[in-house]
């Protein structure tokens, strides 16, 4: 989730659904078309010789009642697709050294996270079904062969994962160089059960899964983390727990109003691995704390930050890792 203090909040979850007053299942919406290209914000050029499949985090704060008393954002309207285009026009910046194919799918809203673990997991499979969709079209219709990344950030990277795990196939993971799944988390259990799915890359070149976290202190580490076992330390690219000096931090990912870009622009912090997340000490706790969201996020957690504040490294490592892809 891509946050800036006194900006638009990007959260955590949203899609379509519609419930019963008396019946507590979700009730399957009608499939999204992705040959529309009202669905995408970004189908790519082809101008490059590799991808970018990028799925956004959660963009509407919207409550369950304001939302019809639908656990979904309705993306067949244009002011939700709206709400998207900020972060998904920042993210196409970033990775400008890609063709870059970002779809709109029905996000989980917020307030799903609240609900039984039964239940949410139903609501998920929706969100998660039109990732697939979208992903076998792009596919089918985009990708021609190339080699490509897959990237998102909290609600787009669990539900990459969910990719991962139930919608590619063994010839797609061979053209995938590596995804990079920031702000979420990989448990023991689900390594266990998806170990050719869900294989951590865990050096800067090897293909595979790329997860981490951040915060400034070990206390701040937050529900979304809770229980990774795959995070790395996006300066070194390693599950190593020493301490790394400022200097490998390769700069944070910031919009230029000016020149109406994105930038790397210098941000030292060291940094260490503790329980798989990444401790940024030299950064202010109240970077991106926001009080409303406290219990899940609390301050030092870097969540919202996470997806552009090792924007240098991550920028970096794909160049490396694309430069050593084999098919």
């Amino acid at each position: 989730m891509k946050t800036v203090k006194n900006a638009s909040i990007i959260l955590i979850l949203s899609c379509l659904m519609c419930v019963s007053c008396n019946n507590d299942k979700p009730v399957e919406p009608s499939r999204i078309d992705y040959s529309d290209t009202t669905y995408w914000y970004s189908s790519g050029d082809e101008s490059h010789t590799a991808d970018v499949f990028y799925l956004y985090p959660t963009v509407s704060t919207i409550s369950f009642e304001d939302n019809g008393s639908s656990w979904y954002a309705d993306i067949t309207l244009p002011e939700v697709r709206e709400e998207a285009n900020g972060n998904q026009r920042f993210n196409k910046m970033l990775y400008g050294d890609y063709n870059f194919y970002a779809p709109y799918y029905r996000q989980m809203i917020f307030e799903a996270y609240q609900q039984p673990l039964d239940t949410l997991e139903k609501i998920a499979d929706f969100a998660a079904a039109d990732v697939n969709d979208a992903f076998q079209y792009y596919m089918s219709n985009y990708n021609h062969g190339r080699p490509f990344f897959l990237v998102g950030h909290s609600q787009g990277s669990q539900m990459l994962i969910e990719l991962l795990k139930h919608g590619m196939t063994e010839k797609q993971r061979q053209q995938m160089v590596a995804a990079y799944c920031i702000g979420y988390h990989v448990t023991a259990e689900e390594l266990a059960a998806y170990p050719e799915a869900l294989k951590p890359a865990t050096d800067s070149l090897m293909p595979g899964l790329v997860v981490f976290n951040s915060v400034t202190d070990t206390a701040a580490i937050g529900m979304v983390s809770k229980g990774d076992m795959v995070g790395i330390n996006p300066t070194t690219w390693s599950m190593a727990t020493d301490t790394v000096p400022a200097d490998y931090h390769l700069g944070m990912a910031k919009y230029n109003e000016a020149r109406d870009s994105v930038l790397i622009v210098p941000c030292p912090t060291r940094t260490y691995l503790y329980n798989h997340s990444t401790v940024c000490p030299d950064l202010d706790p109240e970077m991106v704390f926001i009080p409303a969201y406290e219990a899940m996020f609390p301050k030092g957690n870097l969540h919202f930050a996470d997806s552009w504040l090792f924007g240098g490294n991550v920028v970096e490592n794909m160049r490396c890792r694309l430069s050593h892809w084999n098919p």
